[in-house]
């Protein structure tokens, strides 16, 4: 009374899949159908554990004497087929006893070798002669013919094999010819960066490829992601292939975690992974922040030339400093697809030609319209280390005060902010050329949230200040640029 298949349920639809004593599940009708469906844990056809067919479990089944036969062994056919020419129980016991027309008459499957019916989803071949055997109309194949069958596209055999051999014996096939099955769509579970999958079945981790009904796939956050507030389970997400090849559950996506740092006790951990450098073919380099996968934050006059014209993106390359190699920090290049520029403002948005994989060492920074945050009289910047003219691996943090905008122009008004290099004991912190473009951040709560971007531009001669500067006040940058950032943000849910 124990064994696998009577004593496990699955998960997700326990009344239309049922297992077989290998553990591999089958659609609940075929147990004791007359055929033999339960295949050995390893899943090949030829290897068949009988235990949907066992007389002992079969006898005790209901089978109704109005409209169908049992089986001597105990299965249960419909009436309609027996003494069709065709063993349709496994014992061969509906064509015992059956008076044909012609007293010679003997199963067909005997005289003149096994049916192929049409329209079943898949492509044969014969092996004997190696030609393809035509499905378009009820075919037969003589005896001692092996034939191989694979599936048609978009079709699989319901234990994931791609194809599968069959001979005709005299009193029918060896085993009964398989269904191809219509599988779930796999593409959604790739379509997003944000997420990761494992995909389940008959309690086995499967490549997550021809998904076939039964098969549980389950979605978590890739690094730098994280759930939605709306999806009440904080860490998985699990999606079925219904018996229909349909998705039980539209695909999720994930959230950009946004202006976290990873612990300072991992040696590979960027102090500022939002942090990015702007360089151009002029050789002009700045600071930048990344506010979403796709999208980076800077000065306009960082991509603009010495007419004050606008660069063209393909001028334009974002350095960013990726996680740790061969001891290293990995700093690579990824290039610019548009330049959205803030008019009169100084401000530019550079859409990137590839979503960002994020990781501990590349994250977005997080943005807010709280005043708690937004007023807040401490700031911070980073700049990136550079040895001629080349970006190095080490960031440097400049403490920075927020001070009234008079304190920089008098006519400043409130699109701008005015900052200072904070005095520090033992180090006289500056501002200099480089870090132009560079976010303006303020940390709340452990979480960093851009305020500004710098866009003071000291001369080439006096290079760095200490004197109090110019930002632009990130919430006052132009409704089309912030649009665009909101527009990275995937949908919560890729819909079926």
């Amino acid at each position: 009374d124990e064994w696998n298949y009577n004593c496990t349920d699955h998960p997700e639809y326990p009344d239309e899949w049922k297992a077989c004593e290998s553990g591999n599940f089958i659609e609940a009708n075929k147990f004791c159908d007359g055929k033999i469906d339960c295949l050995t844990a390893d899943g090949e056809e030829e290897n068949i554990d009988n235990s949907d067919e066992r007389p002992f479990q079969c006898l005790l089944k209901s089978c109704s004497p109005h409209k169908n036969f049992r089986c001597d062994y105990g299965g249960c056919i419909k009436k309609s087929k027996i003494c069709n020419h065709f063993k349709d129980c496994i014992d061969g016991s509906d064509e015992k006893d059956c008076e044909y027309e012609d007293a010679k008459d003997t199963p067909r499957a005997q005289k003149e070798g096994c049916e192929i019916k049409a329209n079943q989803n898949y492509n044969i071949r014969n092996q004997n002669q190696n030609s393809n055997v035509y499905t378009g109309a009820v075919d037969r194949v003589s005896v001692d013919t092996r034939i191989s069958i694979r599936c048609k596209n978009n079709y699989v055999f319901s234990n994931g094999l791609s194809q599968q051999y069959r001979i005709c014996t005299k009193n029918g096939w060896d085993h009964p010819l398989p269904k191809c099955i219509k599988y779930c769509d796999e593409r959604i579970l790739y379509i997003s960066k944000s997420t990761k999958v494992e995909c389940i079945h008959s309690h086995q981790t499967v490549d997550c490829k021809n998904i076939v009904p039964g098969t549980i796939a389950r979605v978590s956050c890739a690094d730098g992601y994280q759930m939605p507030d709306t999806i009440s389970d904080s860490e998985q997400y699990a999606m079925t292939c219904t018996p229909e090849a349909k998705w039980d559950k539209h695909k999720i996506n994930c959230d950009p975690v946004c202006g976290h740092q990873v612990s300072s006790s991992i040696p590979s951990a960027s102090d500022a992974p939002w942090h990015v450098g702007v360089k151009t073919y002029i050789n002009q380099t700045c600071g930048g922040t990344i506010v979403s996968p796709k999208s980076v934050i800077t000065a306009l006059h960082c991509v603009q030339d010495e007419d004050i014209m606008t660069l063209n993106e393909t001028d334009v390359t974002v350095v960013i400093a990726g996680d740790l190699k061969n001891g290293n920090i990995h700093i690579f290049t990824v290039n610019v697809s548009e330049i959205i520029d803030g008019g009169d403002i100084d401000v530019a948005l550079l859409k990137l030609s590839e979503i960002l994989t994020l990781s501990m060492n590349t994250r977005p920074i997080c943005f807010t319209n709280a005043e708690a945050i937004t007023k807040s009289n401490r700031a911070f910047l980073h700049s990136w280390t550079k040895n001629e003219n080349k970006f190095g691996d080490v960031f440097n943090k400049t403490e920075l005060q927020v001070l009234p905008n008079a304190d920089c122009n008098a006519n400043l008004n409130q699109t701008y902010m005015c900052v200072r290099p904070k005095y520090q004991l033992h180090t006289n912190g500056t501002l200099c050329e480089g870090d132009s473009g560079a976010g303006i951040i303020v940390e709340y709560w452990g979480v960093n949230y851009i305020i500004g971007i710098l866009i003071h531009k000291p001369s080439r001669n006096a290079g760095c200040t200490n004197e109090p500067v110019v930002g632009t006040v990130f919430n006052q940058i132009p409704e089309k640029l912030i649009k665009s950032i909101q527009d990275d943000n995937e949908s919560k849910y890729i819909y079926i």
